[in-house]
């Protein structure tokens, strides 16, 4: 019999998010936003998210020789991994800029037995509403890509005040091919105000609705570039593959451009190859630089919290 991992409730919070994304219904991001909710919500999920937070987050605790288990979900959107990190043991607050948000993620809690208090909404300033050295881990997870440069910049060093052990970063790399918001092929590798108009000029389809503006809100970077985000306040390290999500393989690499086609019983690929190997050798990343999502550790740095670089 399948185990039946850490039980969420979700009818009432899956009914309310179908109706805030009712009016996007005929596009890309309604239906990847209902089957990432889905996924996220699936109580038996033993594959997912929750089998990868009962991962990441005991990997965290045990491999940085962390005293606690107090995490901020910094950007927590609807609060789906903020309960989920609640419901594997540890004491998770969540926080977000966008109130209808973080009503939706209140009504998750309360359907799952848990104060609403775990939810907080940001009023917007860089100022962090906590105190200092609150907490042993702050994840940004798919967060990282709908903030500005200078929002950045202005964020990093609050994360370093309030954070006394570890900063977990998930994000899509710039590298990747396709957009995961709409879809489209080589958006990723387009500067913002051209990936604007082109997602724009595709038609309803495409339409992004997401942002609290219904802007394109969509940053994409590399790793050279999340990296040097972070480098006046932390250290760097990759998380290892089983830690990772979605869990890494070196067929993921992005190494070419094209597509594989079924041709008989065979799949072909048609395209062109990267010279990924030189771009790796120039820059001094290893292969995880590569991969379509990047899993990044941070640590502070040793001249501010006497703490050493690694790489794992």
């Amino acid at each position: 019999m399948k185990e039946i991992i850490n039980p969420l409730k979700a009818e009432q919070f899956l009914e309310a998010v179908r109706v805030k994304l009712n009016p996007s219904r005929g596009t890309y991001i309604y239906d990847a936003s209902i089957s990432n909710y889905l996924e996220k919500t699936n109580p038996a999920d033993s594959s997912g998210y929750v089998r990868w937070l009962k991962g990441l987050l005991p990997y965290l605790v045990n491999s940085h020789g962390l005293s606690g288990k107090k995490v901020l979900d910094l950007g927590c959107g609807t609060g789906e991994l903020t309960v989920l990190m609640n419901l594997i043991g540890f004491n998770a607050i969540g926080l977000d800029v966008h109130e209808k948000d973080i009503w939706l993620a209140k009504i998750l809690a309360k359907e799952n037995g848990l104060s609403e208090e775990i939810f907080v909404l940001s009023d917007g300033d860089y100022r962090l509403p906590f105190d200092d050295d609150t907490f042993d881990i702050i994840t940004m997870i798919s967060v990282l890509e709908h903030l500005t440069d200078q929002s950045l910049a202005r964020l990093v060093p609050e994360i370093a005040r309030i954070c006394r052990g570890v900063l977990f970063v998930q994000v899509p790399n710039k590298l990747r091919i396709s957009d995961d918001h709409t879809g489209l092929k080589f958006v990723p590798w387009m500067p913002h105000w051209m990936a604007e108009r082109y997602v724009a000029a595709r038609g309803d389809k495409y339409t992004y609705s997401i942002s609290a503006s219904g802007s394109w809100d969509v940053y994409y970077r590399n790793c050279e570039d999340v990296v040097s985000s972070f480098e006046g306040c932390f250290d760097y390290g990759f998380c290892p593959p089983a830690c990772s999500y979605p869990e890494p393989s070196d067929n993921d690499l992005v190494t070419k451009i094209g597509k594989r086609f079924q041709i008989f019983n065979r799949k072909v690929f048609i395209g062109l190859p990267l010279p990924w190997r030189l771009i790796r050798m120039k820059l001094g990343y290893p292969k995880e630089a590569y991969y379509p999502y990047l899993n990044l550790i941070f640590t502070h740095k040793r001249s501010a919290r006497g703490s050493e670089h690694f790489e794992d």
